[in-house]
C-alpha cells in the first residue's frame, strides 16, 4: 500500500500569512473584559474621591470664604446715606436754619406687578400694576398717569416716583407693601422764619455732587463747617434685586455737620426787617437797609433789608434780591460822613467844637468851586458844633479846607472807607475811595460832605461805631461761634481793634452828634428816655449812566450817648415820598433803637446832656 506523503493537517487557526485557509480568522482581544471593568471602576472611584474631597473642602475647610463670596454677590450697590447739615442759630440759640428728614420714593418696575392687596375678608381688592397705581397715586396725591409712567418705565430697575415726602407719609406708603417700592433718605433745608434774615442766611442747592451745598449768604461762607460727612449702606438683595427682610446690612453712619451761631438777635432782626418793609412802602423807595451793631464788639445784631428773600423759595426771587444789599450795594453817604471830617479837623487841631464860623448859604472855595447848603438861609454865625448839628455843607467845606488832601484821605481810610470790613458774607463791596492825587478840583471838597466817595451800609455804620467806641474801630462780625456735633463750641476769632482817633476827639464828636439830635436836623430820631447821638444824611444817588438820579437818605446814630451800647444805621435808597434823611430815615431809627434799648434792658439815661452851643 503506498504511503501518503502529504503533511498532517494542523488544527484550525490563523495561518502564518494571517489568511484563512478555509474559514475566517477571529482577532484576539488586547484587554480582557474583566480587566476593562476593573479599570473603569477604579476611575469612577477616583473621581468620587476627588468630588468628596472638594465637598469636604467647600463645606468644612473653605465654608466661611465661600459663604462670604456668596454674600458679597447678594449685597446690593452701595447707597449714599446723606449727612444732615448743621443748624444756623441766632445769638441766643434760636434756630434760623435747620435740616429736616425727607424721603424720595423710588420703584423697581420689574417687580411691581407682583402687588396684591386684600381686605379684611381676604378678598383681593387691588393687584398688579393697576392696583399699585391706584393705591400709590391716592396716598401720594399724584396724578395716576405720572405714577404709572414711573412704575412701568422700561430698561431700568430704578425709577423716581416722587421726591421729598415726610417720614410719616413714607411709613404709610411702605405699609402698602408694593414690591419694588423703596425710599431714599435725604435732608431738606428749612428756614422757620421765612423771610426773616433771608438775605444774610442765604440758601442751599445742588453743587459739587451735594443736594444741599451752601449757595448764598452764611450758608455759602460757612459751608465747610455746616456740611457733614455722608455715610453709606449696602443691603442683601434677592435674585430680583429686592431687599431681603432680616438680611445682612452694612452701614457707615453719616457724621452730622456742625452748627453755626450768629451774633444776630432774632427779635431785633425781625423788628428791623418789619420797619424796613414799612418804610420802603411809605417812602416809595427802591430798597431800605437797617444795620444794628453792638458797640465795642462789632457784633452785627441785625442786618435787615426790604425787599427780602424767603430762602425756602429762593428760586422765586429776582437775582438782585438774593444777596445782602447792606454789604454789596454801595452809595454816596452824604452828610453822615461829615462825622469823619469833624473828627479829622478836631484830631489835627485846626478847629475845636466852639470855633466860630460865618456861614453863608453859598460859599466859594479858593480854587473857584462853589458850594451851597440844602436850604436857603441868611448868613449864620455857627460854632463848629453848630456846623455839624445843622449839617451845613458850606461850613463843612470851610473847615475841611484847613486839611490837606492827604489828611482828608487818611482819615477816611482810618474809619474804614475803601476797605472790606471782612464780614462773613459773600459779595461785599469795598466801596470807592480814589487816591487824593486823583481828586479833581471839585471832588477834593465834595468828599468832605460825603459825595464823590461811596460805601456800603455796614461801612457807614462802622464809622459811628468807631466814634461810640472811644475812637477805636473794631471790625464787624456776623459769626459768634461754631459748634461741633458733640456740643463743643469754638468762639470765632476777633480781629483786634485799631485806633482811628483819640478818645478825646471821639468824645467831642459824640457830644456834637448829641446836639444834632437834640437841637439839629435829627430830631425825629430821638428815643424817649435815652440820650441819642446821630446824624442825618441826604446825598444824590449815582445812576448807571454816570450821572445822578434820586437821593440816598439816611440816619445813623447810637444810644445811650453817655455809654453807647448799640449803633443803628438806616439807609433809604431813592425814596419818592420825601427824601431828607431826617424825614424818611430818622423815624425808622427811632423805632428800631427804642426796641433795642427796651429788649436789651438798657438803663435809661439819668443825666442830661451837656451840649456845645451851636451859635456864637
Amino acid at each position: 500500500m503506498a504511503r501518503d506523503t502529504r503533511s498532517r493537517s494542523t488544527p484550525p487557526g490563523p495561518s502564518r500569512s494571517g489568511t484563512s485557509s478555509g474559514s475566517r480568522a477571529v482577532a484576539r482581544p488586547l484587554v480582557r473584559p474583566e480587566r476593562r471593568a476593573r479599570l473603569l471602576l477604579a476611575a469612577v472611584l477616583a473621581l468620587l474621591v476627588v468630588f468628596a474631597g472638594r465637598l469636604v473642602q467647600v463645606q468644612a475647610v473653605d465654608a466661611s470664604a465661600v459663604a462670604d463670596r456668596a454674600l458679597a454677590d447678594r449685597m446690593g450697590l452701595t447707597t449714599l446715606v446723606p449727612a444732615p447739615r448743621g443748624e444756623i442759630l441766632d445769638a441766643g440759640g434760636q434756630v434760623l436754619a435747620t435740616s429736616v428728614e425727607r424721603r424720595d420714593v423710588v420703584a423697581d418696575p420689574t417687580i411691581v406687578d407682583g402687588y396684591v392687596r386684600e381686605d379684611d375678608d381676604d378678598v383681593v381688592v387691588a393687584q398688579g400694576v393697576d392696583g399699585a397705581v391706584t393705591d400709590l397715586s391716592a396716598l401720594l396725591g399724584l396724578e395716576p398717569d405720572a405714577v404709572r409712567a414711573a412704575l412701568t418705565r422700561e430698561g431700568t430697575r430704578w425709577s423716581m416716583v416722587t421726591r421729598g415726602i415726610t417720614p410719616e407719609l413714607w411709613d404709610r406708603v411702605a405699609a402698602l407693601g408694593v414690591p419694588g417700592i423703596t425710599s431714599e433718605r435725604r435732608w431738606s433745608r428749612e428756614y422757620p422764619g421765612g423771610r426773616l434774615a433771608g438775605n444774610l442766611l442765604g440758601y442751599t442747592g445742588y453743587a459739587d455732587g451735594h443736594d444741599d451745598a451752601g449757595l448764598g449768604g452764611v450758608e455759602a461762607v460757612m459751608d465747610e463747617e455746616l456740611r457733614g460727612v455722608d455715610g453709606s449702606q449696602r443691603v442683601e438683595r434677592g435674585r430680583m434685586g429686592q431687599a431681603i427682610p432680616m438680611g445682612e446690612s452694612e452701614l457707615v453712619e453719616p457724621v452730622p455737620g456742625g452748627d453755626v451761631r450768629l451774633t444776630i438777635d432774632r427779635d431785633l432782626q425781625w423788628t428791623a426787617q418789619e420797619r424796613a418793609t414799612t418804610a420802603r412802602e411809605e417812602a416809595g423807595a427802591e430798597w431800605v437797609a437797617v444795620v444794628a451793631l453792638e458797640v465795642g464788639t462789632g457784633h452785627v445784631l441785625a442786618l435787615a433789608e426790604s425787599p427780602s428773600v424767603d430762602p425756602n423759595d429762593f428760586a422765586a426771587a429776582r437775582p438782585e434780591e438774593l444777596g445782602s444789599r447792606a454789604v454789596s450795594d454801595i452809595f454816596e453817604p452824604g452828610s453822615t460822613s461829615k462825622v469823619i471830617t469833624a473828627a479829622a479837623a478836631l484830631e489835627e487841631g485846626v478847629v475845636d467844637p466852639l470855633t466860630p464860623f460865618v456861614v453863608p448859604y453859598r460859599w466859594e472855595a479858593s480854587n473857584g468851586q462853589s458850594f451851597r447848603d440844602s436850604h436857603y438861609h441868611d448868613v449864620e454865625h455857627l460854632t463848629f458844633a453848630g456846623v455839624l448839628g445843622t449839617s451845613s455843607n458850606t461850613g463843612t467845606v470851610m473847615a475841611g479846607e484847613l486839611l490837606s488832601r492827604e489828611q482828608r484821605h487818611d482819615y477816611m481810610e482810618r474809619f474804614g472807607f475803601g476797605q472790606s470790613t471782612g464780614i462773613e458774607l459773600p459779595g461785599e463791596a469795598r466801596g470807592i475811595l480814589a487816591q487824593p492825587e486823583a481828586w479833581d478840583g471839585r471832588q477834593q471838597f465834595t468828599v468832605l460832605f460825603g459825595q464823590g466817595v461811596s460805601v456800603n451800609a455796614l461801612q457807614a455804620a462802622e464809622v459811628f461805631a468807631t466814634v461810640a467806641n472811644d475812637g477805636v474801630r473794631v471790625p464787624p462780625r456776623l459769626v459768634a461761634a461754631t459748634v461741633d456735633a458733640d456740643g463743643t463750641e469754638h468762639p470765632a476769632p476777633q480781629a483786634p481793634g485799631v485806633r482811628a482817633v483819640s478818645a478825646e476827639t471821639a468824645q467831642q464828636v459824640s457830644t456834637m452828634l448829641e446836639g444834632a439830635v437834640a437841637e439839629g436836623t435829627g430830631g425825629n430820631a430821638a428815643v424817649e428816655g435815652y440820650r441819642v447821638a446821630g446824624k442825618t444824611g441826604t446825598a444824590e444817588a449815582p445812576d448807571d449812566r454816570g450821572g445822578y438820579s434820586g437821593y440816598t437818605s439816611s440816619f445813623i446814630g447810637y444810644a445811650p450817648a453817655e455809654d453807647p451800647e448799640v449803633v443803628v444805621a438806616v439807609i433809604v435808597q431813592r425814596p419818592t415820598n420825601g427824601y431828607f434823611g431826617g424825614q424818611v430815615a430818622a423815624p425808622v431809627f427811632q423805632d428800631v433803637m427804642s426796641y433795642a434799648m427796651t429788649s436789651r434792658g438798657v438803663t435809661p439815661s439819668t443825666e442830661p446832656a451837656r451840649l456845645y452851643p451851636q451859635e456864637w
